[in-house]
C-alpha cells in the first residue's frame, strides 16, 4: 500500500468492480471525447463493465496468484482511479515483461499525482518480481495520454496496430518503460 498526503493505492477485490467500471466509462467519454465515436461513448455500460470486472476480480482472489495484479487510487476515502496489469498479451515483447493493460483516473482527479502513484506501484511491484520491462498500448490520437506516459519515461518502441472497437478501428501505439539503459526503472 502506498499512501502520499490523502491518496492511498490498494489492490483491488471484487467489491470493486462497480468503482472501476464507473471510472472505465467516464474516464472513457472524457479523454476519448473526439477521438471516439459520440453514440460509441455515449452507448458505454457501466452494468456490462462491471459484470466483467467482477467476474475477473473474483477469479485472481481464488487463484490467489500475483501474475495479474490490480491496485485502486482512493483520495479521502473515495475511489478515484484504478491500473490493471498482467503478462504481456503480444508473442514479440521479450520476457521479463508485464503490461499495463488500462489506467484510469476519474476526470476531476487528472493531473493530481494519482496516474503517476498507479504507474509507480505498478513499476515497483513488477520490478520485485524480476520484469525486466513493461509495456502498454495507447490510442495514437489521445495526445493527453501519450503525454502522461512519456512524461513519466515511457516511449514509444514503434510498434503499432489497429484497435477494433465493434464496428470501427483505431490506431494504438505501444510504449515500453525499462528495456535499455536510458529507460531503466526510477
Amino acid at each position: 500500500m502506498t499512501n502520499r498526503s490523502n491518496l492511498l493505492i490498494r489492490r483491488a477485490t471484487p467489491a470493486d468492480a462497480r468503482a472501476i467500471a464507473e471510472i472505465g466509462v467516464l474516464s472513457w467519454q472524457a479523454a476519448y471525447r473526439g477521438i471516439l465515436p459520440a453514440g460509441f461513448l455515449a452507448g458505454l455500460s457501466i452494468t456490462a463493465r462491471e459484470i466483467a470486472w467482477e467476474s475477473m476480480l473474483d477469479a485472481d482472489e481464488a487463484d490467489e496468484a500475483d501474475d495479474a495484479p490490480c491496485w485502486m487510487a482512493e483520495r479521502d476515502g473515495t475511489t478515484i482511479g484504478y491500473l490493471a496489469s498482467g503478462p504481456p498479451r503480444d508473442d514479440d515483447v521479450p520476457l521479463p515483461s508485464a503490461e499495463v493493460y488500462a489506467i484510469y483516473v476519474l476526470p476531476d482527479e487528472w493531473r493530481s499525482g494519482a496516474g503517476r502513484a498507479l504507474i509507480t506501484t505498478a513499476v515497483v511491484h513488477w520490478q520485485a518480481c524480476g520484469v525486466e520491462m513493461l509495456v502498454l498500448w495507447a490510442l495514437e490520437a489521445n495526445m493527453a495520454g501519450r503525454a502522461f506516459y512519456e512524461a513519466l519515461g515511457w516511449r514509444t518502441d514503434g510498434t503499432r496496430q489497429q484497435i477494433d472497437l465493434g464496428g470501427f478501428r483505431r490506431p494504438e501505439i505501444r510504449y515500453r518503460f525499462g528495456s535499455t539503459p536510458s529507460l531503466a526503472f526510477r
